[in-house]
């Protein structure tokens, strides 16, 4: 998603509003970042890009829906993030190395890529279907949610089971 930057570049313009959409299956960082989570299409992107003699900052509100499976019983679970973050864009005495800024090129900003950042930040590392999950048998693989499934569930450590013999 590559904004172009030229009206506000030569002056015409103070300020560059966007309403944008993203099918997240065609962007393929965020495939590679998340390969477990299913981004639900179309994610919208809103925001603007003003230009205050000289100084530019980028405003981005975003909502994306999810599934992803819960980390303890794999069930699928949907979520939603809001997104909402400026970023100061960085006129070209500024260094590369420096990750405040982001940069135009070639008369184009990348929206996509402060995007996919924030979205790395406000990420939930580990999705539950609910704080009290109690996951799967680690024996049998039922889902403790749904009941019992009469598993033993004490267990010895087996280097201690010599042990057992001096109690005889």
């Amino acid at each position: 998603m590559k904004l172009d930057m030229q009206p506000l570049l030569c002056g015409e313009k103070t300020k560059i509003e966007f309403d944008l959409a993203t099918v997240p299956e065609e962007e393929a960082a965020l495939s590679e970042l998340f390969p477990d989570v299913e981004f639900h299409t179309p994610v919208s992107v809103k925001g603007n890009v003003k230009n205050m003699s000289g100084y530019m900052v980028l405003t981005v509100d975003s909502d994306l829906s999810f599934t992803s499976d819960c980390a303890r019983c794999t069930k699928p679970v949907d979520g939603e993030i809001k997104l909402s973050f400026e970023r100061e864009i960085a006129g070209r005495d500024t260094s590369r190395e420096n990750d405040d800024y982001i940069f135009i090129e070639d008369k184009k900003l990348d929206i996509f890529e402060p995007l996919t950042e924030q979205l790395l930040l406000e990420m939930p590392s580990r999705v539950l279907c609910s704080e009290d999950c109690k996951g799967l048998c680690p024996k049998c693989g039922k889902n403790l949610n749904e009941g019992t499934c009469g598993c033993e569930t004490k267990t010895t450590d087996p280097r201690l089971e010599i042990l057992k013999t001096l109690l005889k």
